[in-house]
């Protein structure tokens, strides 16, 4: 395959599918192009060159990368179609297939230009094994947004049943601090409102330097840079979360009382399936000692049904437990089975009409959870962030437990640092004045 043409007065259109990484990679990709010339486009009929980032870590987010592509030719057949990110490492040729022009994988992002630049069709040269940490485009936030990602971690070498991630992003290996803390203050000066911060497995900081304990040395020190700025953690994995990091987390001025937890389950035997370390009775200790140190926290959970050999029984156990507990949200997924992970092998498959059907019932859940979350808020006084988003009567943002808020249209404007208090709520929004 020939390479692509020069940029000269290009116009670039990113998709991005998938998770918070695959959001500041996508810009980690908008920045490079931008500095050789590609201006930005808002959609893809206007794109010379349309970029798919895409995800592989369910069977369903391949298939959306799949019609992604397959979409982006429709609108514009006229366009360069580029496939990367994970399912560019599991799968480059269904991308081909599909219709994209190059597949570029993980480890390419990072020179990018090069990649798209080169004469063959797939440019995926594996994922890192032994290899540290290489990241080096400075990104200055997300396009048209008040918050930033921050990306300290990559990869994963934790090799739970399920996942596929390991195979498609390496080994993991983190940031140092000083660097870290170097990228925030750049985001600080070019006037974010909040960083993000995340990672494949934020929860292994450190891990591959010899240190168990280094998430909440980091938070510390980006704290303490940070300011005004609010700091917000992605997702963070249950035996990460530390009487320390929760002390650190829970008295910092500028850290959100938010945190998204990998739960996974509430069961132990399935817990021990998946290879996760820690049990439900850690899960019980971080409820009971976050909610000891302040009453405001807005929590998370990502739970998977329908793993091999949950039965019933033990799905209700997960489900009760959740049903008592404090978490504001879940995030669910039928178990997916991936190629190559221990959990393929497994017998006593739950069927995928049962494993479907254990889903939807925790998701009227989590509206549940959610709507009584966003209840016991009202009549406080929030903060709230206003992003682009909106409609007719509303402008949108998060409060700093990550609540949704609604404010009347005119009242404030984007990028706005609002106090407001809470009227009336429901599942979905707490409504301001």
């Amino acid at each position: 395959m020939t390479p692509l043409p020069s940029a000269g007065t290009r116009r670039v259109f990113v998709q991005t599918l998938g998770c918070k990484l695959n959001q500041y990679d996508s810009e980690m990709l908008l920045t490079q192009l931008r500095a050789e010339g590609y201006r930005d486009s808002e959609s893809p009929q206007n794109a010379d060159l349309i970029v798919v980032n895409t995800c592989a870590v369910t069977d369903i987010a391949e298939r959306k990368g799949r019609a992604a592509i397959r979409a982006a030719l429709r609108q514009n057949p006229d366009a360069d179609v580029v496939a990367s990110g994970c399912q560019a490492e599991r799968s480059p040729e269904s991308l081909l297939r599909a219709g994209a022009h190059k597949v570029v994988g993980n480890r390419e992002k990072e020179h990018f230009l090069l990649a798209i630049g080169s004469d063959l069709a797939v440019v995926a040269g594996g994922v890192r094994k032994n290899e540290p940490w290489s990241d080096g485009t400075m990104i200055h936030g997300l396009t048209g947004r008040t918050r930033a990602f921050l990306k300290v971690q990559d990869g994963c070498s934790q090799h739970c049943t399920y996942c596929i991630v390991p195979q498609l992003r390496g080994k993991g290996r983190s940031l140092a601090v000083s660097e870290a803390v170097d990228r925030a203050r750049k985001l600080v000066d070019h006037g974010v409102k909040e960083i993000v911060v995340t990672g494949v497995a934020l929860g292994t900081y450190g891990f591959d330097s010899g240190s168990t304990d280094q998430l909440p040395d980091l938070i510390q020190a980006l704290s303490s840079v940070c300011g005004s700025v609010r700091l917000r953690l992605g997702s963070v994995e249950p035996w990460a979360v530390t009487e320390r990091f929760l002390d650190i987390v829970a008295d910092s001025d500028n850290v959100c009382p938010h945190l998204h937890l990998p739960f996974q389950s509430a069961c132990d035997d399935v817990l021990h399936r998946m290879n996760r370390r820690y049990t439900v009775k850690h899960l019980n200790w971080i409820l009971e000692y976050a909610f000891s140190l302040r009453s405001d926290w807005g929590i998370g959970a990502d739970i998977i049904v329908g793993f091999p050999g949950e039965t019933r029984e033990q799905f209700l156990e997960t489900k009760r437990y959740l049903e008592e507990s404090p978490i504001a949200s879940l995030h669910v997924f039928p178990f997916s089975s991936r190629p190559g992970t221990s959990a393929e092998k497994l017998g006593n498959r739950v069927k995928r009409a049962e494993a479907d059907s254990r889903a939807d019932e925790l998701r009227v859940l989590s509206r549940s959870l959610r709507e009584e979350f966003h209840q016991k808020q009202i009549g406080t006084q929030v903060e709230c962030i206003v992003e682009q988003r909106g409609s007719d009567h509303f402008v949108f943002g998060h409060a700093r437990n990550y609540a949704d808020v609604a404010l009347p249209r005119g009242t404030s404007h984007h990028g706005a640092l609002v106090r407001a208090t809470v009227q009336r709520a429901d599942a979905d929004f707490l409504y301001c004045n």
